[in-house]
């Protein structure tokens, strides 16, 4: 997981570049139902900026439609259930679902408000069997838990990593506007995957093959990234300016900027 951090300007070889490989993903096929029309289109607005992560296959407002759906040939990967689901309940659904053995089974998570109730706590066991979120949650929380039902363990690890990166970059202040930003984030990635450490200019020259550009359009993509950091003066850049031995209001270079970001990587990926 180490990289070898010199700001080189050659490109490696094609043999070097095809050691760098990151797991295939793709989005997780969700089947919500909801009787609120709030959650419905609270949700709906969600997904869409989450597509590539879990996608929306149908919102259901009632237990019929869900069933209306699996029978018709739907088959997602995992299905959301509000626990106060109708017309029929949540039980009943399921009841139904389990006698239908649809092929591949879904998994089920079902959201339950805190029970504040002996009523509503001997509720739960209902749902025992299942995966439960007790509500109000946050929809980052809950899209995270949706892809990690429906993904392999190896596709939950880039997701999570993906979400690491993200912080890091935040933290520092990095512009997502800037191409720099998913530049930053890729090579990120797969410096945490390669085999052995890697160059610098080997994963600015992947990134260029992937992106289809030439490898200078990376480096200055990545300095603007660095001065937009600078600019925008976060804690977290300024501490990493003054470890590096330059001024706290200072412009880190390429090779100072992605060691100060692996090393906020690994501390978070690692503990």
């Amino acid at each position: 997981m180490a990289v070898l951090l010199h700001d080189r300007p050659e490109a490696a070889g094609q043999k070097q570049r095809e050691a760098l490989r990151l797991p295939r993903t793709s989005a997780v096929v969700t089947l919500f139902a909801f009787s609120s029309r709030m959650d419905r289109d609270s949700m709906r607005l969600f997904a869409r900026t989450h597509g590539d992560e879990v996608r929306a296959a149908a919102i259901a407002s009632t237990g019929q439609e869900v069933l209306e759906l699996l029978h018709g040939g739907l088959r997602p990967q995992v299905l959301v259930l509000d626990a106060l689901l109708t017309k029929p309940s949540v039980t009943q659904v399921l009841q139904e679902i389990s006698t239908m053995q649809p092929d591949p089974e879904p998994a089920v998570l079902v959201l339950v408000p805190v029970p504040e109730e002996t009523a509503a706590r001997k509720a739960l066991g209902l749902f025992a069997q299942y995966r439960i979120m007790l509500r109000p949650y946050g929809m980052k929380n809950l899209f995270d838990e949706i892809y990690r039902m429906g993904t392999t363990d190896d596709e939950h690890r880039l997701y999570h990593l993906r979400r690491c990166c993200e912080d890091v970059l935040e933290s520092l202040g990095a512009p997502t506007t800037l191409n720099g930003y998913r530049y930053a984030e890729r090579m990120l990635l797969y410096a945490l995957y390669a085999d052995k450490p890697q160059p610098i200019g080997v994963l600015q020259q992947y990134v260029a093959t992937e992106e289809d550009i030439e490898v200078g359009t990376v480096t200055s993509a990545l300095n603007r990234l660095s001065a937009g950091m600078a600019r925008r003066g976060t804690e977290a850049y300024r501490a990493l300016c003054l470890r590096c031995g330059r001024p706290e209001d200072g412009v880190l270079s390429n090779g100072q900027l992605f060691k100060g970001m692996l090393q906020q990587l690994r501390g978070m990926t690692e503990r």
